[in-house]
């Protein structure tokens, strides 16, 4: 088992023990500290036990093991819509390349005015 795994592991039995619910949710710090990871780990174990089939919620309150389906339909929703802001993103690139590989054409006028005076 590697190691991500078996901080995944202690991260879930935490949750599940100690924050079962939305209401007894804990924050990325208070894990990063319980765990001495930071912010980025606590992510990478969050994801690890969802793809595991956990029921690892997550929102603005922070991190917590789901009491309801509707905890759990919550943060599937959250997900959904960042699938869909990062898909934008990348669509907004694709075309942008577009862009890149047309030829620009762009209009140049020169007005010049010529005043001579002639002396003699």
């Amino acid at each position: 088992m590697s190691n991500t795994q078996n901080k995944a592991i202690a991260l879930c039995e935490y949750l599940r023990l100690n924050h079962k619910g939305r209401k007894n949710a804990a924050s990325g710090k208070t894990l990063e500290a319980v765990f001495n990871l930071n912010g980025k780990e606590i992510r990478k174990c969050v994801n690890t036990l969802r793809c595991d089939g956990f029921p690892v919620c997550s929102d603005t309150v922070g991190y917590y093991f789901a009491a309801t389906q509707d905890e759990v339909d919550a943060t599937i929703a959250q997900l959904n819509s960042r699938i869909t802001q990062i898909s934008n993103a990348k669509n907004g690139l694709l075309n942008s390349v577009a862009k890149i590989k047309q030829p620009i054409q762009i209009d140049i006028c020169i007005e010049l005015s010529v005043d001579l005076i002639v002396r003699r």
